[in-house]
C-alpha cells in the first residue's frame, strides 16, 4: 500500500502530494507512520512538512500500549536531529502523552512562532496549519482541566481565521461542538458577508442555533439559505448533497423537497433529487416515505409514454433505467412492510423487485433472509446468488483492476452464503484499489463503504474482532451513513457476548 501511495510522489504536484499525504495518514496500525516521518524531515516544501506532522498527530492513538511505543521510538528516532519546526512539533506531541503540563509550554511556544511565521512568512505557513496548532493546545488545556483558559485560544483561532468558506464551516462546526456559543456569534458577526453569500456555511450556522435552542433564529437562516439558490434546481441539488455529505439530513431534505417542488417530475434534477432523498430516507430507516417518493415519479412515468421516454433517456446517462428505479420502489415498500410485520407483504414486494431487476443485491440478500421458505423457492434464491457472483468473477476478469466487482461479490457472499474466506480476499482487494487511488472526501467515504463490506466478510466468518476492527475505521471514514453505524453496534455486541462467553467462570 506505501509502494502504490508513494510511487510517483515525486512527479506530482503540491496538491496531490497533499492527497498522498492523507492516503499515508489513513493506512491503519502504523503503516504510514516512517513515510509520514520522512516526509516531515525531506519535503522539499516546508508546508507540506508541516501537513505530514499534523496528518501524524491527527492519527487516532492507538489503544495497545506496544503500538504506542513503536510510534514514540519511530517519532524519537526519525526528528532528534532535526531542525524543522514540524520535528519540534511531533517531539512536543509524544512529551504531551505522558507529561501534558509540561508539554503544554513549548506548545504555547511553538504555536506563537507559527502565528509570526504566517504574519512574515506567509508562504511557509498557512491559517489552517496555525489553526490546527491552536486545537491541539485547546486539546492540552482540556487534558488539565483548564476550561478557563480554552476562550482565549478559540479566539486567536477566529482571529487567525482567514474567511474562506471551507475552514469557516469548519471553525463553526468544531465550536458548536464546544458549545461556544459566544465565540460562534464572533464568527458570525465577523464573516457576516461571507457567511450570508453561502448557503452551506449558513445551514453550519442554522445547526449551531439549533443546537442552541434558539429554534425561531435557525429557521431564519435556513430560509435565507434556501432563497440563495433561487429556482435553479441544480444549484440546490449540489448543496443538499454537501448536506447529507454533512449528515444534516433536516435541510437537505428541504432543499431537495424544493428541487422535486420546481419540477417538473421527468426533469433531470428532480429524478436526481428522488433518487438520492430516497436513498437518505431508506439509511433513516424511513422506507415508506422513500418509496413513497419514486412512487410519485412512477405514477407519472406510467401515465405518459413520452414521459417514460424522456426518463428513460435520462436515466441511461448514468447507466440506470426504469426497471431500476421501480425495482427501488419495490424494494423500499418490501423493507416497509418487513418494519412493520407484515411479512406476507414483504415477499409480495420482493418478488415484484427481483423481476424488474434481477441482479439487485439488496434484494437478493433480503430474499435470502425471508423465514419459512419452502424449497423450491430457496433454489431459486440461490441461483440468483451463484448468478451474481459468476458475473462478477467474470467482469473481475475482464476489469482486474476495477474494485466494484470485488465488492459486489464479496457483499453478497457475506450476507447471503458461499465462501467467507474468499469473500474477505476479495474485499481486502477492493478496499486495496481503493485505498491506493483515493483523492478526495468522496473517495474516502467510498473507501468507508468497502471497509464496511470487508467487516461484513469477518462477521460472517465469526471473527467479531475483526468485524468491530474495520467497521470502526468505516465509520471514521464515513460518519453519516446511519446503517454502518448501526452495524458497529451489532458487531460489538456479538463481541462482548462472544467475551463474556469464553470468561472463567467466577471472572468479575
Amino acid at each position: 500500500a506505501v509502494q502504490t501511495i508513494l510511487g510517483d510522489y515525486e512527479a506530482q504536484a503540491n496538491e496531490r502530494r497533499l492527497i498522498r499525504i492523507k492516503q499515508l495518514a489513513e493506512l491503519p496500525a502504523n503503516q504510514g507512520l516512517p513515510w509520514l516521518c520522512r516526509l516531515v524531515r525531506f519535503e522539499a516544501s516546508p508546508v507540506l512538512s508541516k501537513h505530514a506532522a499534523l496528518a501524524i498527530m491527527d492519527q487516532k492513538l492507538p489503544p495497545d500500549k506496544a503500538l504506542w511505543d513503536e510510534r514514540v521510538a519511530t517519532i524519537t528516532s526519525h526528528m532528534a536531529r532535526s531542525r524543522r519546526p514540524a520535528a519540534a512539533w511531533l517531539l512536543s506531541y509524544v512529551q504531551a502523552h505522558d507529561d501534558p503540563a509540561a508539554a503544554l509550554a513549548t506548545w504555547s511556544e511553538l504555536t506563537q512562532s507559527e502565528q509570526r511565521q504566517l504574519e512574515t512568512h506567509p508562504q511557509d505557513t498557512s491559517s489552517r496549519i496555525v489553526t490546527e496548532l491552536l486545537l491541539g493546545k485547546v486539546a492540552l488545556l482540556d487534558r488539565l482541566d483548564r476550561a478557563e483558559d480554552t476562550g482565549g485560544v478559540m479566539r486567536e483561532m477566529v482571529l487567525c481565521e482567514r474567511g474562506d468558506a471551507q475552514s469557516l464551516g469548519k471553525l463553526i462546526d468544531w465550536l458548536a461542538q464546544r458549545k461556544a456559543w459566544d465565540v460562534i456569534d464572533e464568527v458570525a458577526t465577523r464573516f457576516a458577508a461571507t457567511i450570508d453569500l453561502d448557503a452551506m456555511l449558513l445551514y453550519t450556522l442554522c445547526e449551531a442555533q439549533r443546537m442552541q435552542r434558539k429554534d425561531d433564529l435557525a429557521e431564519q437562516t435556513a430560509d435565507k439559505a434556501l432563497k440563495l439558490g433561487g429556482e435553479n434546481p441544480v444549484e440546490h441539488f449540489q448543496v443538499a448533497k454537501q448536506l447529507l455529505d454533512r449528515g444534516l439530513t433536516e435541510w437537505s431534505d428541504r432543499e431537495l423537497n424544493h428541487v422535486i417542488a420546481l419540477g417538473p417530475a421527468a426533469s433531470p434534477a428532480a429524478i436526481q433529487a428522488r433518487l438520492l432523498q430516497s436513498d437518505s430516507l431508506h439509511d433513516r430507516l424511513r422506507d415508506r416515505e422513500a418509496a413513497e417518493r419514486i412512487k410519485e415519479l412512477m405514477d407519472v412515468v406510467d401515465g405518459d409514454p413520452n414521459v417514460q421516454q424522456q426518463v428513460k433517456l435520462l436515466l441511461q446517462q448514468s447507466d440506470k433505467s426504469v426497471d431500476f428505479l421501480r425495482a427501488r420502489m419495490f424494494f423500499y415498500f418490501a423493507c416497509a412492510a418487513g418494519e412493520e410485520g407484515k411479512i406476507d407483504e414483504q415477499r409480495s414486494f420482493l418478488d415484484k423487485a427481483i423481476v424488474q431487476e434481477p441482479a439487485d443485491l439488496d434484494v437478493i440478500i433480503a430474499l435470502h433472509r425471508l423465514k419459512d421458505v419452502e424449497p423450491e423457492r430457496r433454489q431459486r434464491i440461490a441461483a440468483l446468488i451463484k448468478s451474481v457472483v459468476d458475473d462478477c468473477r467474470d467482469k473481475m476478469e475482464e476489469f482486474p483492476d476495477d474494485p466494484v466487482y470485488y465488492n459486489e461479490l464479496a457483499w453478497l457472499v457475506a450476507n447471503t452464503e458461499g465462501d467467507a474466506d474468499d469473500a474477505i480476499r476479495l474485499s481486502h482487494k477492493s478496499v486495496e484499489l481503493v485505498r491506493a487511488e483515493a483523492a478526495s472526501d468522496a473517495d474516502f467515504k467510498r473507501l468507508g463503504q468497502y471497509l464496511d463490506t470487508l467487516a461484513h466478510c469477518y462477521f460472517a466468518k465469526r471473527d467479531y474482532a475483526s468485524a468491530v476492527k474495520y467497521q470502526s475505521e468505516a465509520t471514521k471514514l464515513d460518519p453519516h451513513t446511519r446503517a454502518i453505524g448501526r452495524q458497529l453496534e451489532v458487531f460489538r455486541a456479538a463481541l462482548a457476548a462472544e467475551q463474556t462467553a469464553t470468561e472463567p467462570a467466577g471472572k468479575e
